[in-house]
């Protein structure tokens, strides 16, 4: 069974009864900017508390590339968010080092998917959907073509869950470009 995948644009917080919703974050999991600064938005301080909570709990260093879930915060439109390190926020990283690269998006999908196999087996019974921004194309500068023709691989492949993916582009020029592609 393959991904049943939709690409809408607009603001991806918008969307109803999601399951998982993902933030393009950071190795430090602080809501700054971009997609991160509409979840602080649209899910509260609490969020930002139960991230930094959680980060501090964390026997390791965040690298890009590694998937955080929690809570949804006050957002009742979703379960869970799913907080994607794709800049590189850690001590001593400088320059280039900071943005990410298309193997972290991957590894980041393939993260995403360990969560959304979890899922699955816990809750056999709901269905699953899953909504995600275009990661590492605003600030970490990738080329959302790139962006879009990985999804397209990673979420073309067989899996053995049920998935429904939203993939959100929030400029009208870039979904118009992208649409197409």
């Amino acid at each position: 069974m393959a991904y049943q995948c939709t690409v809408k644009q607009g603001n991806l917080l918008n969307e109803t009864s999601a399951t998982f919703i993902v933030n393009a974050s950071n190795t430090k999991m602080l809501l700054g900017s971009g997609v991160s600064m509409a979840f602080k938005r649209h899910c509260g301080i609490e969020l930002q508390e139960e991230m930094t909570d959680k980060f501090n709990r964390l026997d390791c260093i965040l690298k890009k590339g590694d998937v955080v879930a929690t809570s949804s915060g006050n957002a009742k439109n979703f379960k869970y968010a799913l907080h994607a390190a794709v800049m590189d926020y850690n001590q001593g990283v400088r320059g280039l080092d900071k943005l990410p690269t298309i193997s972290d998006i991957e590894n980041i999908l393939i993260n995403i998917e360990s969560y959304l196999k979890w899922y699955a087996k816990e809750k056999s019974s709901e269905s699953i959907k899953l909504v995600l921004p275009l990661m590492g194309c605003g600030v970490g500068k990738l080329n959302k073509v790139d962006v879009i023709n990985l999804y397209k691989r990673f979420f073309s492949r067989e899996v053995e869950l049920k998935c429904e993916v939203i993939i959100y582009i929030y400029n009208i020029k870039n979904f118009v470009v992208l649409r197409g592609n």
